[in-house]
C-alpha cells in the first residue's frame, strides 16, 4: 500500500454537486428550497459528517476538542470547497446544501425553544443553534463579499462575522487540509481497494418509502460511497446502511461494525423540518394557527 499526501486534492475531488433540481447558477446562494432539495441537502451533509467520523477513526487522525465539532467542520468545509468544475447539470450548488442544513439546525432550536425543551448542555454535540452559527460562519468567511446578503438574511451577528472572515474559516480549512496531507492515503493499485457499499434495508412504512425514494433517486449516498472508495485507502470495508430505527431520528458511525447508519426516521425528520420552516416563515399566524401548522402531517 502506497502512502501519499491528499491535501486539498482530496476535498476538491471528493464532492460533485447534488444531482437534483437546481438554481440557475452555482455562484448564487439561496435560502429557498423545495422539500426534496432540503431533504437531499441535509442527507448529503449528514453523510459527510459521518464520513468524517470514518476518516478520523479509520485513519487515526488526532482531534483536539470534541470529535463532533471536527466532523461538522470537515463536512462543511468539504461542501464549501467541493469540485464545482465537476458539477452535474440540474444540480443544487454545494453552498446551498450548507445553507439548507444550517437552516435545519436553526429550526430544531426554534422548535425546542417553543416546546420549552431543556437544552442538552451535557451533550458532546454543540447546541443546535451553535451548529447553525458555526456553519454560517464558515460559509460567510469563505467569501465575505459573495455571501454578505446571506449573512444578513440568516442573521449572523457582525461581531461573529468579523472573526469568521478574519480567521475562523481559514483556520478550519487549513486544519482539514493539513490533516489529510499528513494522514490521507491513496491506494497503490485497484486490487488493494476497500469496498464502500450502500445498503437500503427493509422498509416499515409508506413514509420510509417516500424518503428512501427521494434519496435513492438523487444518488447522493452512492456518490459519497464512490468517491470515498476511490480516493482514500481505508483499512476496512465500509457499509452505508439506510434502515428503520423505530422512531430514532439519527445517524451514526458504528465503529465495531464499520457501518454508517442513516435512519429513515431522520430523513422523515428532514421533511418535517422543511414543513416547520414554512410555518415559521408565514407571517401573522396566531399561536393557535402556529400550533396547527406545526402538527406533523403525513401524506
Amino acid at each position: 500500500m502506497h502512502y501519499t499526501s491528499l491535501g486539498v486534492a482530496f476535498f476538491t475531488a471528493f464532492l460533485t454537486l447534488i444531482p437534483v433540481a437546481h438554481s440557475e447558477s452555482s455562484d448564487v446562494a439561496t435560502t429557498e428550497f423545495t422539500a426534496e432539495e432540503f431533504v437531499v441537502a441535509n442527507t448529503l451533509w449528514t453523510l459527510l459528517h459521518e464520513t468524517a467520523h470514518v476518516l478520523i477513526s479509520e485513519l487515526n487522525i488526532p482531534v483536539f476538542g470534541h470529535e463532533e465539532d471536527a466532523a461538522d467542520q470537515i463536512a462543511t468545509i468539504a461542501l464549501l470547497h467541493g469540485a464545482t468544475d465537476l458539477g452535474v447539470p440540474e444540480s443544487i450548488p454545494e453552498v446551498n446544501a450548507v445553507i439548507a442544513t444550517a437552516q435545519a439546525w436553526r429550526i430544531e432550536w426554534e422548535l425546542e425553544e417553543r416546546d420549552h425543551v431543556q437544552a442538552p448542555y451535557w451533550d458532546n454535540h454543540a447546541l443546535d443553534i451553535q451548529r447553525f452559527y458555526d456553519m454560517m460562519c464558515l460559509l460567510y468567511g469563505s467569501d465575505p463579499d459573495k455571501y454578505k446578503e446571506v449573512e444578513k438574511q440568516l442573521g449572523l451577528p457582525y461581531q461573529r462575522a468579523f472573526s469568521c472572515a478574519d480567521y475562523e474559516h481559514e483556520q478550519a480549512r487549513s486544519a482539514v487540509n493539513r490533516a489529510m496531507e499528513v494522514y490521507g492515503r491513496l491506494y497503490e493499485s485497484d486490487n488493494a481497494r476497500s469496498k464502500v457499499r450502500v445498503i437500503y434495508e427493509k422498509l416499515l412504512s409508506e413514509e420510509h418509502q417516500r424518503v428512501r425514494t427521494i434519496v435513492e433517486k438523487s444518488g447522493v449516498a452512492e456518490l459519497v460511497a464512490r468517491h470515498l472508495q476511490r480516493l482514500v485507502a481505508l483499512p476496512n470495508d465500509i457499509n452505508i446502511v439506510f434502515m428503520a430505527c423505530l422512531g430514532n431520528e439519527t445517524a451514526y458511525w458504528q465503529r465495531d461494525r464499520k457501518e454508517i447508519v442513516m435512519c429513515y426516521d431522520l430523513l422523515e425528520r428532514f421533511e418535517y423540518l422543511y414543513q416547520a420552516r414554512r410555518c415559521f416563515d408565514t407571517p401573522g399566524l396566531s399561536e393557535e394557527e402556529m400550533d396547527e401548522c406545526l402538527i406533523r402531517k403525513r401524506d
